[in-house]
């Protein structure tokens, strides 16, 4: 007689800004078959690339809560994706809520306002992302033909955080929180006040790894994820 099998959890991972679904290629590895993986991106991302960026953050959230076809068992997001993972989160319709996992990003309750002024070259784009905490992968900087093809989304993706800051900032998940935090990343700040943003119970987990956490320590952010599952 076969014993049936027990379900792999479904995740839906929401990448940082202006990275696509690949993003999370390596976490997908490490990952395997122990979860069912769902990659999200938006218009202007990725595969998505010839669609218009979007900079309002209702209209983001929708366009990646209509792209989930099934309930899922936790919402991962990472750095701007850890804001619109919580949007998603408010929207979902589904009888038990996601776990919630919030990864390089410092709670949006927090957050000063952008400075979204005289973006103008991708230098002061840079700059400005740097400033909130952000980082853009060095590959694309160092290529002059990707820096320019990237300048556009990375202005419209700074829109976009300010307007995600707007949105979320006094939203509350009603599933568990995981809040995942570099060592290395050395702009987060309050991490406690995510407890804020949950009606469940929140948990800060650091480990080893740099502000793009997926990228710098894909095996630990894997491990951290299955934790977390587990705990429920």
């Amino acid at each position: 007689m076969t014993t049936p099998s027990t379900p792999r959890p479904a995740v839906a991972f929401i990448p940082p800004s202006c990275c696509g679904a690949g993003y999370f290629r390596r976490l997908r590895r490490e990952l395997g078959d122990r979860v069912t993986f769902h990659a999200l991106e938006l218009p202007g991302h990725g595969r998505r690339y010839q669609e218009t960026p979007l900079t309002d953050a209702t209209a983001a959230v929708a366009d990646l809560a209509a792209r989930i076809d099934t309930p899922l068992d936790a919402l991962y997001g990472e750095s701007l994706g850890a804001y619109l993972a919580l949007g998603v989160a408010d929207v979902l319709k589904q009888e038990r809520p996601p776990l919630l996992l919030a990864a390089s990003n410092s709670p949006p309750s927090v957050r000063d306002r952008i400075d979204l002024e005289g973006l103008d070259s991708i230098e002061s784009a840079v700059a400005a992302l740097r400033a909130m905490g952000g980082e853009i992968p060095p590959e694309v900087l160092s290529d002059p033909e990707l820096a320019a093809g990237a300048y556009p989304l990375m202005r419209a993706d700074l829109h976009l955080g300010q307007s995600c800051i707007d949105l979320v900032r006094g939203s509350a998940a009603a599933g568990n929180l995981t809040v995942f935090a570099g060592a290395d990343d050395t702009a987060l700040t309050r991490l406690e006040s995510w407890a804020a943003h949950t009606r469940g119970r929140c948990d800060v987990t650091p480990l080893p790894g740099g502000h793009l956490l997926s990228a710098t320590n894909p095996a630990g952010v894997a491990e951290r994820v299955l934790e977390a599952l587990a705990r429920g």
